[in-house]
């Protein structure tokens, strides 16, 4: 293919990309031919062909949205599509960035390569997280912090690739799989080595383990950003430059966050912390034979669940969003598994990222906590139960809950002489 084939596969499938589902804590929102992903943090806008679009109106728009959110912009505007976005930005008050080179290679087009002698290539790993980490902040520009990847919590459709010797790390590269297009995009690099992108490459063919996510799903192209040196080099490796991308940056008044709504928890001190506390505080005994399974607190209430729903969370977790305390998270915890933090103020309803986690508890103990662990639930898989804890929440749910689940088992965490039987009389 040459280089005009290559953009126009570029301009009809990379750009614009909508990802799914969103990032952590992020929200998605489309208008016409803008993408835009709100972090909370910040918003990147990415576009589609925006000939004959209203740009000036698209450019409003996104600007009330951040106003709203109070996040700093980043817009990347592709110039093939002619002046009039790039104008719109600048006449609203856009400070033009970075400019760098798209570069696209046909996945077949990239040579196979090995480690060199006395290099360990680790793959989805968190070996040497903060060398990493390091090293992709001290060099770039990237298309995409590596952080930023990482915040996005355990994906699939993301891998970073780090080529290590001698416990140190020497390069590392992420990639983000652009689901529903031929595209795989080099998020980043911090060494033109063959070694990391022939790695990527691995992560496409059926050899791989199921569990990547990668294998047959219609990969074709290779897509990075780059400048300088690193472009020379993607270029001397099969690459095309098809067109160039610049950024835009606009900050609306006021401070913004600098964490995401929403945080993936695992093998964090915070998180093992309070599993700790929880364990010590309720006699937490894991195990499909031990019922309750906790020792059940003073103001406390527990059901038998009568199967998995959406009108349980719509009845507690608003509730437990509102009596989280000014700057208080809320945590949800999933035994064994990645535990989420969330900023009450800042998920669920419109425009917002959801709520993480459930509270029926699917195939594992399920918990929604405060940090002190004053007010939450607990979700026992084995006994199929829902305990509720701490007077301020048991006030505002116990009805509600009655009423879909029928009289509470427990009390205080006392038999009430409710007994579960199956069948349409098992209220």
């Amino acid at each position: 293919m040459d280089t005009h084939e290559l953009r126009a596969v570029y301009d009809a499938h990379a750009r614009a990309h909508v990802p799914e589902p969103p990032p952590l804590g992020a929200v998605v929102e489309r208008d016409g031919p803008l993408v835009s992903v709100h972090y909370g943090t910040h918003a990147v806008v990415d576009h589609a062909d925006t000939t004959g679009a209203d740009v000036t109106g698209l450019v409003r728009r996104r600007q009330e949205a951040a106003r709203r959110r109070t996040e700093p912009v980043e817009w990347r505007v592709h110039p093939h599509d002619g002046p009039a976005l790039g104008e719109a930005l600048l006449a609203a008050g856009f400070a033009p960035g970075w400019e760098r080179s798209v570069l696209v290679a046909p996945l077949d087009a990239l040579p196979d390569a090995a480690p060199p002698p006395d290099h360990v290539l680790l793959p989805g790993t968190h070996h040497y997280e903060d060398q990493a980490l390091l090293l992709s902040e001290t060099s770039g520009p990237h298309r995409r912090a590596l952080r930023e990847q990482k915040r996005d919590g355990i994906r699939f459709d993301n891998i970073d690739l780090k080529l290590a010797r001698d416990g140190q790390v020497r390069a590392v590269a992420w990639f983000h799989l652009m689901a529903g297009t031929p595209f795989v995009a080099v998020e980043g690099v911090t060494a033109p080595d063959p070694v990391l992108l022939s790695a990527m490459v691995e992560r496409t063919r059926p050899t791989m383990p199921r569990a990547w996510g990668w294998w047959n799903s219609g990969i074709r192209f290779v897509v990075a950003e780059a400048d300088g040196d690193l472009r020379r080099a993607y270029l001397d490796a099969g690459f095309h430059e098809v067109a160039t991308v610049r950024s835009h940056h606009w900050s609306p008044p006021g401070v913004p966050a600098t964490e995401r709504p929403v945080r993936a928890l695992f093998l964090d001190p915070e998180h093992d912390d309070l599993w700790d506390r929880f364990y010590e505080k309720f006699s937490f005994s894991p195990s499909i034979e031990v019922h309750p399974g906790i020792r059940e607190p003073v103001d406390s209430a527990t059901w038998f669940l009568d199967g998995p729903g959406s009108a349980l969370d719509q009845a507690i977790v608003p509730e437990l969003l509102s009596l989280a305390r000014a700057g208080e998270p809320l945590y949800w915890l999933n035994w064994n598994h990645v535990g989420y933090r969330c900023d009450p103020r800042r998920v669920g309803g419109p425009g917002r990222p959801g709520v993480p986690g459930q509270v029926f508890p699917d195939g594992d103990y399920f918990i929604y906590t405060t940090p002190d662990l004053r007010l939450g639930t607990f979700g026992h898989p084995w006994e199929n139960t829902l305990c509720v804890f701490g007077r301020d929440l048991l006030d505002r749910v116990e009805d509600g809950i009655t009423a879909l689940l029928g009289e509470p088992t427990r009390r205080d965490g006392r038999n009430t002489g409710r007994v579960w039987t199956f069948g349409p009389d098992s209220r």
